[in-house]
């Protein structure tokens, strides 16, 4: 009897982001469960994550993997599909075998609007549906009502397996001295990819409050950290010089994975008032490094933040919200990041990721 199952994904290994993480995480948990795992885009897995006997990288080449696929496809009885572009593929595998199970996972703003053709076709044909949040589900089924609410249940992106969890919450001495920083510094992070067709993450509004934000003892700056495309750091260092606050922001560009924590722990705040995040991975590593954290409540980051028990919820559109939220942080007394850091654990550590994945395999 059949009962191996293909994981089929675009990238997890050769980009970063949110959607990547999740990947990661599904290879990870999938990791010698008689899984097979087809990338488009990735070349090689990292073995850390998932073996490289039962992995297949077509770096790029869309019809080899189509192919490789094709030919497999008997192998299995379940198909696992990584994101609502794989349609094309999954609608050609589903001819030559029409009785295998297809599950659909679904992120953000690609299942955020009235889907048509193939991509209709899988919604309509998936046995069942994951989305990352409560927001992603809402939203596809109010764009596409046809699809029966009962098919979609949450899987909620979580930290990397070999997230390494801080003990020590200080500021680490090099990068305060890498970016001009004093240890009294209030210091409010971003950390995002700065592009600019994704001009949604809320770091505009960030800056535009910034010299309205009180200072009594202690100098805030801003930290905004992230590759940046030409078009849009152009954009962000005009929106810089209008508000008069070149003084108080510092743009990092892109941060290696091997610093990536202690950026984190470098801040006070971590701020992300979005409007497009299907999850918002960064969210949960901030709260894992022990941070405070105000985002958005238009958006999957009300899921990062269980409905606002783990962090400050706001209107993204709404600059008084977001300049009280932060001037009430700066001055909340007695946080702990050790019980922050404990919260954002019980809810999003990859051990109860793998036990929801287990229960997809079923």
């Amino acid at each position: 009897m059949v009962n191996r199952t293909a994981f089929i994904y675009l990238t997890a290994f050769s980009r970063t982001g949110g959607i990547e993480q999740f990947n990661k995480n599904i290879l990870a948990a999938a990791n010698n469960n008689g899984v097979d795992a087809f990338s488009i885009y990735d070349d090689a897995p990292d073995e850390k994550y998932f073996s490289r006997f039962a992995f297949k990288g077509f770096n790029g080449n869309k019809l080899a993997c189509l192919w490789a696929l094709l030919k497999q496809a008997k192998q299995y009885h379940t198909i696992l599909i990584g994101h609502i572009n794989l349609a094309p593929f999954i609608f050609l595998v589903k001819l030559f075998h029409p009785t295998v199970k297809l599950v659909l996972f679904a992120h953000g703003i690609e299942v955020w609007k009235p889907l048509t053709g193939k991509k209709y076709w899988l919604l309509k044909n998936t046995h069942s549906i994951f989305a990352v949040s409560h927001f992603t589900k809402s939203s596809l089924l109010a764009n596409n009502p046809s699809i029966k609410a009962e098919k979609i249940s949450i899987l909620p992106n979580a930290l990397d397996p070999f997230f390494a969890y801080p003990t020590n919450f200080n500021k680490p001495h090099y990068l305060l001295e890498r970016y001009g920083l004093k240890s009294s510094d209030k210091i409010l992070l971003t950390i995002a990819r700065l592009s600019s067709e994704e001009q949604y993450k809320g770091y505009d509004q960030v800056i535009k409050i910034l010299q309205e934000l009180n200072e009594s003892d202690a100098t805030i700056k801003y930290l905004l950290v992230g590759k940046a495309d030409e078009i849009e750091l152009n954009r962000i260092n005009h929106l810089i010089e209008t508000e008069g606050v070149g003084n108080r922001v510092i743009l990092t560009g892109f941060v290696s994975q091997a610093e990536l924590i202690d950026h984190y722990l470098l801040a006070d705040i971590f701020i992300l008032p979005s409007t497009g995040e299907g999850f918002g991975i960064v969210l949960i590593e901030a709260l894992a490094c022990g941070l405070q954290v105000i985002a958005g409540n238009k958006d999957g980051s009300v899921d990062a933040l269980l409905n606002g028990s783990l962090g400050t919820l706001i209107d993204p559109f709404d600059s008084e919200a977001i300049l009280e939220s932060i001037n009430f942080a700066l001055s909340a007394d007695n946080i702990s990041p050790n019980n922050i850091q404990q919260i954002a654990y019980l809810n999003f550590s990859f051990s109860t990721f793998k036990k929801n994945f287990n229960a997809i395999l079923g």
